[in-house]
């Protein structure tokens, strides 16, 4: 399963167009989930929600508090993600969507920095995640620098370190019309849960 560790976008002409690099995975590192997430066979974890709200550079929402309708449900196991539950959320947004389920104390991400996070990224109306790494290594990347699909570079940028994230990216922000296939189809909107480790 563990086949996009590092996602890298492309953007000849304007169009988005996606490579998958390979690399390592890493040991799941996070928080617990707000109060709407759900523990796998198990009740609910309730934490306190963040406190920013703001808008992406493009024109994206980012919020924070209760998870927003557009949010998938976390599934966790302890602190480790291990699903998203879409079966009751509003229609997908064209827009890249953040909101801050947990809002750390570490200094906001800044563009050039090499994060570690863990994460977690499903498709639409799917019961497995395409990728994940919190059941192997958490993953280290340059952020904002066109190393990464467009929706974390852009996404990521300003979150306190010590945060946990839901990410909704648009195809356009993401693997575009090409899709990854098999896991990823073209035009495919990817849900993604970020525990924002450490950034350098």
């Amino acid at each position: 399963m563990n086949h996009l560790p590092s996602i890298t976008s492309l953007r000849p002409l304007g169009a988005v167009a996606a490579t998958v690099l390979a690399g390592a995975l890493l040991v799941g590192c996070g928080d617990d989930n707000s109060a709407a997430s759900v523990l796998a066979g198990d009740a609910a974890t309730s934490v306190e929600p963040g406190e920013v709200d703001g808008d992406t550079e493009d024109g994206g929402s980012r919020t924070s508090g209760d998870l927003p309708s557009w949010s998938p449900e976390i599934l966790t196991e302890g602190d480790d993600v291990v699903g998203l539950d879409d079966s009751d959320i509003d229609p997908l947004s064209d827009e890249l969507l953040i909101h801050e389920v947990i809002t750390g104390d570490g200094p906001p991400v800044e563009v050039g920095q090499t994060i570690t996070a863990d994460y977690f990224g499903q498709v639409p109306e799917s019961d497995a995640p395409f990728d994940e790494s919190f059941s192997s290594s958490p993953f280290q990347a340059p952020i904002g620098v066109g190393s990464l699909i467009q929706g974390w570079d852009e996404g990521l940028i300003g979150v306190p370190v010590g945060s946990r994230v839901v990410m909704s990216i648009p195809s356009d922000q993401a693997y575009g019309e090409a899709g990854s296939p098999p896991a990823i189809p073209g035009g495919a909107t990817l849900f993604f849960v970020v525990d924002i480790i450490e950034a350098q």
